[in-house]
């Protein structure tokens, strides 16, 4: 038949070759009756050609197969003798190297020990700081103190016995806690010296402080006439005072007389404190003049200035309806008229008894000061400061 014409072929073909089991087998399959349902001649060469392919050896596996088939049995041999060969030397290279390192630490363990010795020259089995302190100008040019050979000591002796043992001792390990005590040191004492010099230049501003308050600024005159003069400027802050006094003077009548001239004259001459304001004004700023009676003049005008601030905080209140506005404009006008008549008084009095500037207002005085080109030596180091780290800032 036709299938078995071409199955002869096939297996003549591949007679010597290790698919001939396979090739028969498919050729049984594809005279099953199975087979016939789809076609005779159709099933067994499919059956044959699947049966050939998963059969044969992929064609890398054949190469490899005939190299080992053309290579000598000598060659072999040869090769094998020479991987032998290249192991023994790999192991006497490795006993080579286990031996040298051996060598190398015993050296530096000999090394180690005569280095130790180098220190502990009475052979106690520890060194000292003492001994630390001499040992180390043995192996470094630079000096190791009592304290710094202390302090070194203290950090490496591990067991606390008070002595570098051999296992403690190590050069290199010294050397580096060295390095770091010794930063450690100079941070400290760059610290206090930064410390010292922020205390002097505290001290010497308080001088300074000192200074500024006792003199001021221009012609010393302290004359009683410059003293009489310089008191006669505070009349104005009286004058311009005497309306916030009424309240007062309602509660202690003898008050009454004084602020009836006061406000008596203020109706008859209504821009005299203006007048007057301005007068002193223009005798304040003759530098030529004595600084204590410049310094009194500004200081009155200051006073007033701030008893019209008062004034006008007062007039404020007066129109307002509110349940304690009445309360509260009498509590102004007595407690503006006594820190004015207070103010007034200690710059009269420190002026005309003790001929020295009053310079104790709050805001009054630093008002004054500013007015005469004055300015704390401390407000001028903030205010440089301040402006260093503006710049900082901005760089």
């Amino acid at each position: 038949s036709p299938q078995r014409q071409i199955a002869g072929s096939v297996g003549q073909a591949v007679a010597h070759a290790p698919v001939a089991h396979s090739v028969a087998a498919a050729t049984a399959e594809a005279e099953s009756p199975n087979s016939l349902a789809v076609g005779p001649s159709l099933a067994l060469l499919l059956k044959i050609g699947l049966a050939t392919r998963s059969a044969l050896p992929r064609p890398r596996h054949r190469r490899v197969a005939r190299a080992h088939a053309r290579l000598p049995v000598e060659a072999v041999a040869k090769l094998q003798e020479e991987v032998a060969a290249l192991e023994r030397q790999a192991a006497m290279l490795r006993a080579s190297a286990s031996v040298l390192e051996e060598e190398q630490l015993e050296a530096e363990r000999l090394r180690q020990v005569e280095l130790f010795n180098s220190f502990d020259t009475d052979r106690t089995g520890g060194v000292c700081a003492k001994k630390l302190q001499i040992g180390w100008q043995k192996v470094s040019s630079v000096g190791l103190d009592e304290a710094m050979a202390s302090r070194l000591l203290q950090v490496c002796d591990q067991n606390g016995s008070g002595a570098l043992e051999f296992d403690e001792f190590d050069l290199k390990r010294l050397e580096a806690t060295l390095s770091v005590l010794v930063a450690e040191k100079e941070a400290q004492e760059l610290a206090a010296c930064e410390e010292e010099s922020r205390r002097q230049a505290q001290l010497e501003l308080e001088q300074q402080v000192k200074e500024y308050y006792k003199t001021l600024p221009g012609n010393p005159d302290t004359a009683w006439s410059t003293r009489i003069v310089s008191s006669l400027a505070y009349f104005l802050p009286v004058w311009d005072a005497a309306k916030l006094g009424l309240p007062l003077g309602i509660l202690f009548p003898v008050l009454l007389p004084g602020l009836d001239i006061l406000l008596i004259a203020d109706k008859l001459i209504p821009w005299g404190p203006i007048v007057l304001f301005f007068t002193l004004q223009g005798i304040a700023n003759r530098k030529e003049l004595p600084a204590l009676l410049r310094f009194n003049f500004h200081q009155a005008l200051w006073l007033d200035v701030a008893i019209c601030l008062t004034k006008v905080a007062m007039e404020l209140v007066g129109q307002v309806d509110a349940p304690f506005a009445s309360e509260l404009w009498v509590l102004i006008c007595i407690l503006g008229f006594l820190l004015a008549l207070a103010g007034i008084a200690y710059s009269a009095g420190s002026t005309l008894l003790l001929g020295i500037a009053p310079r104790s207002i709050p805001w009054v005085s630093a008002q004054t000061e500013g007015s005469m080109g004055m300015q704390r030596p401390d407000l001028i180091t903030d205010s440089d400061s301040k402006g260093g780290d503006d710049h900082e800032r901005r760089a």
